[in-house]
């Protein structure tokens, strides 16, 4: 069974977010997606409510159940299929909107974000009255928009921390993986030597840890030598040079370069306004 709903285009351009369709699939052994990179230009978000269904992410296949969901950014290969004999139950929206993947923190940006929303069951009662009154648009653009919004923060705010990986062993092994960068992020890192100590090859580490932590592994190293930098700022004397150092950047210009993207500010400029 296949349940489709299309929406036009709002009269306001600004929504943050507005759903192109959505619709509600069941009992259909024969769903599957196979688009390739560049070919869908619009979010595309799914929750599964019963069932198995399939995701293909290189040469890895991701089994998904009740309470889980994945979601695939602008643009992203897509390729996933129902199960044969137990066909998921699944809920579904394409949309787009304006800053969608601040708020997502970029998941789903690079490829395929998969999640449980088992603690965030309140998304399905919003689904449930997206289906309800959004083909009608009796709501109006705005209440639409905003139901949309609700749904997208529901995800972000109690779905964002539990990722869907295919054993719970491997979902271990990066978890220790990511606290070892963390305790030992001051030394010399290559992404090669993280993911030897993980004991995968580089891609597939790389994949897998963006899956789970949500950053690549070099965005996570960065992000904890700036942790690391801010305690030193803030409780030492040291300059910015020997702190940049400290921590385990390979220069003060690197490090001031990235601490401005991350904190919108200098080093110097933060230690000044935490120190009052």
């Amino acid at each position: 069974m296949r349940i489709n709903h299309f929406i036009a285009q709002p009269r306001f351009k600004r929504f943050v977010c507005y759903p192109e369709s959505f619709g509600h699939y069941y009992n259909d052994p024969s769903h599957s997606e196979n688009r390739g990179i560049g070919q869908f230009r619009s979010y595309n978000w799914h929750i599964v409510r019963s069932g198995t269904g399939y995701l293909k992410i290189g040469d890895d296949t991701i089994t998904l159940h009740a309470g889980s969901g994945f979601l695939y950014g602008p643009g992203v290969e897509q390729i996933y299929y129902a199960d044969s004999e137990n066909p998921w139950d699944i809920r579904w929206v394409h949309f787009q909107g304006e800053g969608i993947d601040e708020i997502l923190h970029g998941k789903g940006g690079q490829e395929v974000w998969t999640f449980s929303w088992r603690d965030a069951e309140r998304l399905d009662d919003l689904w449930s009255d997206l289906l309800l009154y959004g083909p009608s648009l009796e709501i109006g653009e705005v209440r639409l928009s905003a139901l949309l919004y609700e749904m997208i923060a529901e995800l972000a705010n109690h779905a964002g921390n539990s990722q869907v990986m295919s054993g719970n062993g491997k979902r271990n092994t990066i978890i220790a993986a990511s606290e070892w960068i963390r305790l030992h992020s001051e030394e010399f890192l290559t992404l090669e030597l993280m993911a030897a100590r993980a004991g995968y090859s580089v891609s597939h580490f790389s994949r897998q840890f963006h899956l789970l932590i949500g950053q690549t592994p070099i965005e996570f190293l960065t992000d904890c030598r700036i942790l690391q930098s801010k305690i030193l700022l803030v409780s030492t004397e040291l300059t910015v040079k020997d702190v940049s150092e400290k921590v385990g950047f390979s220069s003060s210009a690197y490090y001031i370069q990235r601490f401005r993207k991350s904190e919108n500010m200098t080093p110097e400029q933060f230690r000044r306004l935490r120190r009052g």
